[in-house]
């Protein structure tokens, strides 16, 4: 026959060739058909570029932090004859003065996203350590350095935090193992080119040289490529197809995807017991991390054997920090970042006994394993324990108690030094404060989020059984 048979919607036949179908009604079945089909995951999920965009950010950006900072410590001294304490000062009121940027920062990045922020504080940092090229005088050093450790302990600790929480949920702990790379690989390897710097030409050179590379790698990109949330672009959070938010059920992903207000999370004491233990452990992390290269070539060590285990360290570190986030798909965040801050404290003991390159190198590994996890951890729980949506707000928070004891650490160290002619002391009070953060942040009972909501893995699991057996019960 040439003409064809086409059943309509009300049941009855059209007949007719190619000319003579009911052409609306054929498309509009076309229509439902395509409609009833899964709907596919996208080919390309853009979280992937905001990961590298964060990891970017944290490489040329670790410029400013103390494993960095340390190698300009005695060149910049030598020349004015200024103290180790009054250079670690102006870095310490830095870190005092970011505690107010971090909580104005937290609200701001809930609402607007972390894009200009970021975009800003990369700016300043950046021509900062060109300004620093011209200085002649102690206060340039402190207006400066004020300024650039406002903007890194302020506003990039917080802003950078939430970053890959607001795109990733079920494989939160990859995404930020991922992005947490370019902390340590700028750890690693920026120091090693300041110090080439610092010896062919000086520490000038070197801080134009930083200033320049921050501009470049970090501001650049950030304002270019980065975006707020998934929901933004008309994406679902791991890139998951429109009706399914993750390869979990929904009940589950609900779980894991409610967010605390900053007030709901200040009725549960365990925020305040893992606000104090990560106040510990940075507390010994930035003392140490300042004085390690003075600590060891005080020792009789060579500047580049003291140089070289703080490149090891930061390039192991790397290795913690990916460990870390694929840990936390299979364990509890609270158990492995309290078995990790006890690690951090045991490096300790183990540092007080480098005097040979061979033990700078084993402290340079043993340390780097541990607070690159110890990073990574901590952001993983504040993420899992109170959610995305609001964040920046306890981010803030907590960064405004952090960066009191950020201050501290170098500080009292500098002054322990000046009074006591070492470091041996102030380096058992490290230890000291990391075994108490370990005992604070297992007994935090899951962040009281955590807890109530699912966001451990255990009671994803559970969840996920449960779901098996109501299928089996309804086939």
């Amino acid at each position: 026959m040439r003409g064809s048979c086409l059943r309509r919607n009300d049941g009855t036949e059209a007949r007719g060739g190619r000319k003579g179908y009911d052409a609306g009604n054929v498309r509009w079945q076309h229509h439902l058909k395509r409609t009833d089909q899964p709907p596919r995951k996208p080919r390309f999920f853009y979280g992937w570029v905001v990961v590298a965009v964060a990891a970017l950010g944290t490489f040329s950006s670790s410029t400013e932090t103390f494993p960095v900072l340390s190698i300009f410590l005695k060149p910049i001294t030598e020349e004015f004859g200024w103290t180790r304490a009054e250079f670690t000062g102006a870095i310490s009121l830095g870190g005092l003065v970011g505690s107010g940027a971090a909580l104005a920062t937290g609200p701001i990045v809930d609402r607007f996203g972390p894009r200009w922020a970021l975009t800003f504080a990369y700016t300043l940092i950046g021509v900062t350590f060109v300004l620093m090229y011209f200085m002649s005088e102690l206060w340039h050093l402190y207006g400066l350095q004020i300024f650039a450790r406002s903007m890194n302990t302020g506003v990039l600790s917080v802003a950078s935090a939430v970053i890959v929480p607001n795109w990733f949920i079920a494989k939160r702990g990859k995404a930020t193992a991922l992005a947490g790379l370019g902390f340590p690989a700028g750890s690693s390897l920026i120091p090693l080119f300041i110090a080439f710097i610092v010896s062919v030409y000086s520490w000038r050179e070197a801080s134009l040289g930083a200033g320049v590379m921050i501009l470049v790698v970090s501001a650049v990109p950030t304002a270019l490529l980065l975006r707020r949330r998934p929901e933004d672009m008309g994406l679902r959070p791991d890139g998951a197809p429109p009706e399914s938010a993750s390869d979990m059920p929904a009940r589950d992903l609900r779980m894991t995807d409610r967010s605390m207000r900053l007030g709901q999370a200040a009725r549960h004491p365990a925020l305040y017991l893992l606000i104090i233990a990560v106040s510990l452990w940075w507390f010994g992390r930035t003392g140490v991390m300042l004085h390690a290269v003075p600590y060891m070539t005080d020792t009789g060590l060579s500047d580049a054997v003291a140089v070289g285990a703080l490149a090891v360290h930061s390039a192991i570190g790397a290795i913690g920090a990916f460990a870390a986030g694929f840990l936390r798909d299979k364990i509890s965040v609270r158990y492995l970042i309290a078995g990790d801050f006890l690690m951090n404290g045991l490096a300790f003991v183990l540092l007080l006994a480098v005097d040979t390159p061979l033990l700078a190198m084993a402290w340079g590994v043993f340390y780097g394993l541990s607070q690159g996890a110890a990073v990574t951890l901590q952001r993983l729980a504040f993420a899992d324990y109170y959610g995305r949506r609001h964040l920046g707000s306890i981010e803030g928070v907590a960064r405004a108690f952090t960066n009191v004891t950020q201050a501290a650490g170098p500080l009292v160290a500098a002054l322990a030094f000046d009074v006591t002619g070492s470091y041996r002391i102030i380096f058992v009070v490290f230890v000291v404060s990391n075994v108490a953060a370990a005992v604070l942040a297992g007994g935090g009972g899951g962040g009281g989020g955590a807890r109530e909501w699912g966001g451990g893995r255990g009671r994803i699991k559970k969840n996920k059984k449960k779901n098996k057996k109501t299928k089996k019960s309804m086939i």
